[in-house]
């Protein structure tokens, strides 16, 4: 059975990549500094900044998957050296480990935040964003990813590994209690720039997790980039009325219509194959023609 050491585990999103590698047939082993709050697999409570230790951790590992980092973009100065230092070190560490024990395939989780989040005093000039939209971060958080992105190009080349990177957009849960959750949606329509920062854009944790799989089987060599998001936006109204009246400069592709993203996906469609299964209105029961819940089961 194939083993995938995944970093980050015990977090939402790293958990959903467990409960879908063993679906599907993979073992697990979860790195983190926190316990899980379910225990699907073998645990290693450990800090990912210890190289030592994540080394021992990853012996006996076919395949990598790295989640593990501060998973929140920072807002002060304090913040930004703590997320820049422990998101560059544990990607390295982990990816560095992997390497020694003659792993060749990694995923990792990148961001949509390298694209200009929170998008205070800086606006996207054209979208939608695709991979081959320039980066630009603005926070600590975001330049430890751009940062890690160009480091894995290095080690893929030096070592000649696959390491695939997803910048995943904002990872929604089908949970109440969960922060980011989509029962929270409806709350966001009334107020066109609270949810600017991301450029309204989410995924499903499901299909987040679908990616990373996707991403350790596909053939693929080099280091590659994907985006990750779902095809709609968290707003009831058309992207280009909220995009008139928040962000009026950025220029618009003439194809985009409806409440379509601001992500361009295309890329993890062509060469991963996927497409996100899930949207805020199934999960909330929502007819996307008329945004109510009339005639929904």
């Amino acid at each position: 059975m194939v083993r995938v050491c995944v970093t980050g585990g015990s977090g939402g999103a790293g958990n959903a990549v467990i409960e879908d590698l063993l679906a599907h047939g993979f073992d697990c082993v979860n790195l983190d500094i926190n316990p899980p709050r379910t225990k699907h697999c073998d645990f290693v409570q450990i800090d990912l900044t210890d190289y030592e230790g994540v080394f021992a951790a990853m012996a006996g590992c076919d395949l990598l998957v790295h989640y593990a980092g501060y998973p929140h973009p920072d807002d002060d100065h304090w913040g930004s050296a703590d997320r820049f230092a422990n998101n560059t070190v544990t990607f390295f560490n982990a990816v560095n480990a992997a390497i020694a024990h003659g792993i060749t395939r990694v995923v990792w989780a990148s961001s949509e935040t390298i694209f200009g989040y929170p998008f205070q005093s800086n606006w996207p000039a054209r979208v939608p964003l695709s991979e081959t939209s320039t980066p630009d971060p603005q926070t600590g958080y975001a330049i430890s990813k751009a940062a890690s992105e160009r480091t894995a190009e290095l080690l893929a080349k030096l070592h000649g590994i696959t390491i695939v990177g997803l910048r995943l957009s904002n990872v929604l849960y089908d949970d109440v209690s969960a922060v980011p959750s989509f029962q929270k949606i409806p709350g966001y329509w009334d107020d066109l720039a609270h949810r600017k920062f991301n450029l309204w854009g989410y995924v499903d944790s499901r299909d987040a997790a679908r990616a990373v799989r996707l991403g350790l089987t596909t053939d693929l060599s080099g280091a590659e980039i994907f985006n990750i998001a779902a095809t709609d936006t968290v707003m009831k109204q058309d992207t280009r009325d909220v995009l008139a009246a928040v962000m009026p400069k950025t220029k618009i592709d003439p194809g985009l219509s409806g409440r379509q993203a601001l992500l361009d996906c295309s890329k993890a469609r062509k060469m991963l194959g996927w497409v996100p299964d899930y949207h805020w209105t199934d999960v909330l029961g929502i007819n996307p023609a008329t945004l109510s819940t009339e005639g929904q089961t």
